[in-house]
């Protein structure tokens, strides 16, 4: 399975949306990147796994929506997975839109405190396939990974979805993970 993994354009008048690792949504008007600490565990743990996982964090790079897509035209991912902050999530909600009409087959997951704490509406006001809820989303991604690729017979805890066109959860997320399992986060694959 192919993942592409990292964040999709957030453009706006107001600046550069600081979108991970902070607990503020901000936006700012002289650029501020800040290591997005859990996605690149999430990367790392897939491509470990023995996932082809690639990594484009179109705010800190500055690419372009138009350019985002064309990233989807040449990698040809089955599943995409970003985190959200609750004042760009109707701007995502359209983004993920975008890219489903134009690659209906791709999977998009989306995880955050926002998608957290409300994960139906997400599913309710985008094509988004999955919702990953809690903080430890890089070990709930991989497990989320295995199912999709039928390598676990039941959808990991914390995750919602669409079956037979109603939302179903899987059951309440929890933070049973040790987190000092985590391989060192790859800096090549995240760029950073």
């Amino acid at each position: 399975m192919k993942i592409f993994i990292g964040y999709p354009p957030t453009e706006s008048e107001k600046g550069v949306a600081l979108l991970s690792q902070n607990r503020q949504f901000q936006w700012f008007s002289n650029p501020s990147y800040l290591f997005p600490v859990v996605l690149g565990s999430a990367a790392t743990l897939l491509k470990k796994e023995g996932y082809d996982v690639f990594w484009t964090d179109a705010v800190a790079e500055k690419i372009s929506l138009e350019e985002f897509i064309e990233k989807f035209e040449k990698e040809k991912p089955d599943l995409f997975v970003f985190e959200t902050k609750t004042p760009v999530i109707k701007q995502h909600w359209k983004t993920i839109n975008k890219i489903k009409e134009k690659f209906p087959e791709m999977k998009i997951a989306v995880v955050g405190d926002h998608v957290t704490a409300f994960p139906e509406e997400t599913l309710e006001n985008s094509k988004a396939d999955f919702v990953s809820c809690g903080g430890d989303f890089d070990f709930n991604l991989l497990e989320l990974c295995r199912w999709i690729d039928k390598k676990e017979k039941k959808c990991p805890e914390g995750i919602y979805y669409r079956k037979e066109k109603k939302i179903v959860n899987s059951g309440k997320f929890s933070l049973k993970h040790n987190l000092d399992e985590l391989p060192f986060i790859d800096r090549e694959l995240t760029k950073w």
